[in-house]
């Protein structure tokens, strides 16, 4: 597998941690405004990055004014895992291996749950909040403690390496489950980022807060960022894919 850990901190291993939180830019950034949010305003440890080299070649400016290589990111908080990314790696093959060693990282650490946040394009109006399991016994469950859990949507399925970390949970021996909220989709959407948040803490019993202003303000970065210029060369890696009901 062609994937590097680099370990922060003076890290060696993941501690311990009860449930898993993964998201990563889609369809409103509604999963990315929730785990970014955390993130800042729960100060949460960079511990961990994974380091792929079929994520897209751009490196980008951290914290401390440095070019940091693409990677994914792991970050402590309380009994929390925080996994997020500026993108994901644009072969299938570097998806599937990405999935499958952060699967495996959540169950090194003991995660009893891992929990992949994304949104859906819908019409306007359409405010639904809903979780979509990967195994049977973990949504008999969830449905038991009134979780909206849906066993026919979304149709048109889950693409990407969010499709694929809420799907391959069983394969580790692992509980996998997408949790998903309706968004218009056109640009980052922290209302429908907030109405996730206050599902999951009820559903999974979460002692999370953000403060809306807080969501609301990196939702406005996000928009930002994507008005900057870089530098080097951006290649064309792969057509947007604008059909509904599908997810990155």
């Amino acid at each position: 597998m062609a994937l590097l850990q680099q370990w922060l901190s003076g890290h060696q291993s993941l501690p311990e941690h009860r449930i898993m939180l993964a998201a990563l830019p889609g369809v409103g950034n509604v999963g990315k405004l929730i785990i970014d949010s955390l993130i800042e305003s729960c100060e949460a440890e960079e511990v961990l990055r994974l380091i792929h080299p079929d994520m897209p070649p751009q490196a980008s400016l951290d914290s401390q004014g440095l070019l940091s290589p693409p990677h994914i990111s792991f970050h402590n908080h309380g009994d929390l895992i925080l996994v997020t990314a500026d993108g994901q790696p644009v072969t299938p093959s570097g998806q599937h291996e990405c999935a499958l060693e952060i699967l495996k990282l959540a169950k090194q650490s003991s995660c009893q749950h891992v929990i992949i946040l994304a949104g859906m394009a819908a019409a306007v109006g359409d405010e639904d909040v809903f979780l979509v399991c990967s195994d049977i016994e973990t949504r008999l469950e969830l449905e038991q403690s009134s979780a909206d859990v849906r066993r026919d949507q979304p149709n048109g399925g889950v693409i990407g390496l969010v499709g694929l970390l809420s799907s391959l949970g069983p394969v580790v021996g692992i509980s996998s489950t997408c949790a998903i909220s309706t968004t218009l989709g056109s640009s980052a959407d922290p209302i429908a980022a907030q109405r996730l948040l206050t599902s999951l803490v009820k559903w999974f019993n979460l002692k999370l807060e953000i403060p809306f202003s807080t969501m609301d303000r990196m939702g406005v970065h996000m928009a930002m960022l994507d008005g900057k210029g870089v530098g080097g060369e951006i290649l064309g890696l792969a057509e947007e894919d604008n059909a509904p009901m599908l997810y990155s």
